[in-house]
């Protein structure tokens, strides 16, 4: 790998904090470091980044109890 997986994982969670905050313009930054960083490694390695960006991604959302009625 190009770069290390803790980048890609901080790509991530850059990414959902942006969202969060309502900042789309920072989120698409961070969104197209990564697609640009994500083509520029082996075919091999795509897949792993792509995991490690969900993985930071899915760790910066809240995450609510189910509610029930």
């Amino acid at each position: 790998m190009l770069n290390t997986p803790e980048a890609y994982r901080e790509a991530g969670h850059k990414t959902a904090t942006a969202r969060r905050q309502h900042d789309e313009a920072r989120a698409q930054f961070h969104r197209q470091w990564f697609t640009r960083a994500q083509a520029l490694e082996q075919p091999e390695d795509r897949a792993e980044a792509r995991r490690l960006f969900d993985e930071g991604y899915s760790e910066a959302q809240p995450h609510r109890p189910a509610a029930y009625f």
